[in-house]
């Protein structure tokens, strides 16, 4: 799926573009809620696309269906109350019930809680598919939750690969502001995320 992903970037612009519309200027950044639902609909089509013949009509009916699902706010919620909770009492344990308030550490937690819902979000709407003959987001959060190091290695490297790029085409001065340095690390910890995503599902 990450090949056919890495094949397909078009395909990705479009749906950022279908996602964008509408949308206010605040949430039209790497990690506001267009962006993450365009990258979940393109591992959806991911899936679609690798789908055998016995899946190949639940998974095309999961990518139609999902754009309108991905917009229902009690569902992501529910995962947001949830991941929420389990982040704080492991930033607690680890760093002290303080930890939560310094400002640095809350904006991070909080982008981390927020992806981290909207992969359970997108795990339950493909449990509801039926295409695999056990559960997946069992299995599949399951896994995410042993192997959160690996995420977090995913993330700086992706985010020290786009610095990298962004010095090649621009020079130092393309990532010389506090804010172009935010954008590659928001849109590096999506991207991160959403490979996960596809790990954790093979898993299954």
């Amino acid at each position: 799926m990450l090949s056919w992903m890495q094949q397909h970037p078009e395909r990705l612009h479009a749906i950022l573009a279908e996602e964008a519309v509408g949308a206010s200027p605040e949430e039209l950044t790497p990690v506001g809620d267009p962006s993450i639902r365009a990258h979940l609909r393109f591992v959806a089509e991911a899936l679609d696309a690798h789908a055998g013949p016995g899946a190949r009509e639940s998974a095309r009916r999961f990518t139609a269906d999902l754009p309108g699902r991905l917009r229902d706010p009690d569902a992501l919620q529910r995962q947001l109350t949830l991941v929420g909770e389990a982040h704080a009492f492991e930033t607690a344990r680890q760093f002290g019930d303080d930890a939560g308030e310094d400002p640095t550490n809350r904006v991070v937690v909080e982008r981390r809680v927020r992806l981290g819902a909207w992969l359970r979000v997108f795990l339950d709407e493909l449990d509801s598919t039926g295409m695999w003959a056990s559960p997946v987001a069992e299995i599949a959060n399951g896994w995410m939750a042993e192997n959160q190091t690996r995420l977090a290695d995913t993330i700086f490297a992706m985010d020290r690969a786009a610095k990298l790029a962004a010095r090649e085409r621009g020079g130092e001065d393309a990532i010389a502001s506090a804010e172009a340095v935010n954008v590659l690390g928001q849109a590096a910890s999506v991207q991160a995320h959403v490979r996960f995503l596809v790990e954790a599902i093979t898993q299954a």
